[in-house]
Protein backbone atom coordinates (compact mmCIF):
# COMPACT_ATOMS: atom_id res chain seq x y z
CA UNK A 1 0.00 0.00 0.00
CA UNK A 2 1.44 3.49 -0.95
CA UNK A 3 0.18 6.14 1.19
CA UNK A 4 0.57 9.81 -0.15
CA UNK A 5 -0.07 12.97 1.58
CA UNK A 6 -1.12 15.89 -0.66
CA UNK A 7 -1.27 19.45 1.25
CA UNK A 8 -3.36 21.78 -1.14
CA UNK A 9 -4.12 24.60 1.37
CA UNK A 10 -2.16 26.59 3.91
CA UNK A 11 -1.68 23.83 6.16
CA UNK A 12 0.89 25.45 8.65
CA UNK A 13 4.32 23.64 8.06
CA UNK A 14 4.44 22.39 12.11
CA UNK A 15 0.91 20.36 11.45
CA UNK A 16 2.46 18.79 7.95
CA UNK A 17 3.51 15.90 9.90
CA UNK A 18 3.11 13.24 6.85
CA UNK A 19 4.99 10.43 8.46
CA UNK A 20 1.95 10.33 11.35
CA UNK A 21 -0.78 10.79 8.50
CA UNK A 22 0.91 7.50 6.71
CA UNK A 23 1.17 5.85 10.05
CA UNK A 24 -2.23 6.69 11.71
CA UNK A 25 -3.93 5.50 8.06
CA UNK A 26 -1.93 2.67 6.93
CA UNK A 27 -3.19 1.13 10.33
CA UNK A 28 -6.40 2.13 9.70
CA UNK A 29 -6.39 0.27 6.01
CA UNK A 30 -4.03 -2.22 7.80
CA UNK A 31 -6.01 -4.91 6.44
CA UNK A 32 -5.52 -3.88 3.05
CA UNK A 33 -1.31 -3.09 3.64
CA UNK A 34 -0.45 -6.43 0.99
CA UNK A 35 -2.50 -4.49 -1.65
CA UNK A 36 -0.30 -3.30 -4.38
CA UNK A 37 -2.54 0.14 -4.24
CA UNK A 38 -2.47 3.67 -3.47
CA UNK A 39 -4.23 5.86 -1.09
CA UNK A 40 -4.37 9.73 -1.19
CA UNK A 41 -4.72 12.06 1.69
CA UNK A 42 -5.64 15.56 0.52
CA UNK A 43 -5.90 18.31 2.79
CA UNK A 44 -7.97 21.18 1.21
CA UNK A 45 -9.77 24.37 1.72
CA UNK A 46 -13.57 24.95 1.89
CA UNK A 47 -13.86 26.00 -1.01
CA UNK A 48 -12.68 22.47 -2.69
CA UNK A 49 -14.19 20.27 -0.41
CA UNK A 50 -17.43 22.07 -1.21
CA UNK A 51 -16.58 21.55 -5.33
CA UNK A 52 -15.92 18.07 -4.30
CA UNK A 53 -18.60 17.64 -2.54
CA UNK A 54 -21.11 19.43 -5.20
CA UNK A 55 -19.79 17.55 -8.11
CA UNK A 56 -19.16 14.00 -7.11
CA UNK A 57 -21.99 13.66 -4.67
CA UNK A 58 -24.50 16.46 -5.29
CA UNK A 59 -24.34 17.91 -1.51
CA UNK A 60 -24.20 21.74 -1.57
CA UNK A 61 -22.37 22.24 1.63
CA UNK A 62 -19.06 22.15 3.74
CA UNK A 63 -18.05 19.10 4.64
CA UNK A 64 -14.70 18.03 7.51
CA UNK A 65 -14.24 14.65 5.00
CA UNK A 66 -14.97 12.80 1.63
CA UNK A 67 -13.74 9.28 1.40
CA UNK A 68 -13.64 7.72 -2.55
CA UNK A 69 -13.47 3.40 -2.54
CA UNK A 70 -12.25 3.14 -6.41
CA UNK A 71 -13.09 -0.37 -7.50
CA UNK A 72 -10.03 -2.84 -8.16
CA UNK A 73 -8.93 -3.05 -11.60
CA UNK A 74 -10.48 -6.68 -13.54
CA UNK A 75 -7.04 -7.58 -14.47
CA UNK A 76 -3.07 -6.72 -13.03
CA UNK A 77 -2.15 -3.54 -14.10
CA UNK A 78 1.52 -4.31 -13.17
CA UNK A 79 1.63 -1.20 -10.81
CA UNK A 80 -0.12 -0.15 -8.15
CA UNK A 81 -3.82 1.22 -8.57
CA UNK A 82 -5.51 3.81 -7.22
CA UNK A 83 -7.64 2.74 -4.31
CA UNK A 84 -9.35 5.56 -2.73
CA UNK A 85 -9.18 9.18 -2.09
CA UNK A 86 -9.53 10.76 1.05
CA UNK A 87 -10.18 14.72 1.12
CA UNK A 88 -9.50 15.79 4.27
CA UNK A 89 -11.30 19.90 5.15
CA UNK A 90 -8.28 21.52 7.15
CA UNK A 91 -10.44 24.60 8.43
CA UNK A 92 -13.08 22.49 9.37
CA UNK A 93 -10.59 20.45 11.53
CA UNK A 94 -8.94 23.87 12.85
CA UNK A 95 -12.85 24.98 13.82
CA UNK A 96 -13.65 21.73 15.26
CA UNK A 97 -10.64 20.71 17.34
CA UNK A 98 -11.57 22.82 20.36
CA UNK A 99 -15.16 21.30 19.90
CA UNK A 100 -13.92 17.63 20.38
CA UNK A 101 -11.38 18.29 22.97
CA UNK A 102 -8.48 17.79 20.34
CA UNK A 103 -5.21 19.77 19.01
CA UNK A 104 -5.52 20.91 15.26
CA UNK A 105 -3.37 17.89 14.35
CA UNK A 106 -5.19 15.54 16.29
CA UNK A 107 -8.18 16.40 14.38
CA UNK A 108 -6.65 16.58 11.48
CA UNK A 109 -5.68 12.75 11.99
CA UNK A 110 -9.28 12.22 13.08
CA UNK A 111 -10.65 13.10 9.72
CA UNK A 112 -7.83 11.29 7.74
CA UNK A 113 -8.52 8.19 9.77
CA UNK A 114 -12.27 7.96 9.53
CA UNK A 115 -11.96 8.19 5.79
CA UNK A 116 -9.48 5.45 5.65
CA UNK A 117 -11.71 3.89 7.80
CA UNK A 118 -14.32 3.97 4.98
CA UNK A 119 -11.94 2.42 2.42
CA UNK A 120 -11.44 -0.29 4.81
CA UNK A 121 -15.56 -1.00 4.61
CA UNK A 122 -16.93 0.60 7.58
CA UNK A 123 -19.89 2.93 8.08
CA UNK A 124 -21.26 5.53 9.39
CA UNK A 125 -25.06 5.71 8.84
CA UNK A 126 -26.03 3.97 12.31
CA UNK A 127 -25.04 5.91 15.52
CA UNK A 128 -23.70 2.90 16.51
CA UNK A 129 -21.60 1.93 13.60
CA UNK A 130 -20.61 5.97 14.31
CA UNK A 131 -19.63 5.60 17.34
CA UNK A 132 -17.28 2.41 16.59
CA UNK A 133 -15.84 4.17 14.24
CA UNK A 134 -14.63 7.56 15.99
CA UNK A 135 -13.51 4.34 19.13
CA UNK A 136 -11.17 3.13 16.39
CA UNK A 137 -9.68 6.13 14.82
CA UNK A 138 -9.05 7.48 18.72
CA UNK A 139 -7.15 4.30 19.46
CA UNK A 140 -4.92 4.74 16.11
CA UNK A 141 -4.66 8.12 16.80
CA UNK A 142 -3.44 7.51 20.22
CA UNK A 143 -1.28 4.74 19.30
CA UNK A 144 0.25 6.81 16.87
CA UNK A 145 0.93 9.73 18.61
CA UNK A 146 2.69 7.66 21.53
CA UNK A 147 5.09 6.10 19.00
Amino acid sequence: MNLRIFYQTDVPKHLRRTGLFQTACAAALKKFAQEKAEVNIIFVDEKEILRVNKTYLGHHYVTDVISFNHPRPPFDIGMPWAFGDVYVCYPVARKNARTFGHTFLQEMMMYAVHGCLHLSGMDDHAPADRAEMDRQAEKIIQKTLQK
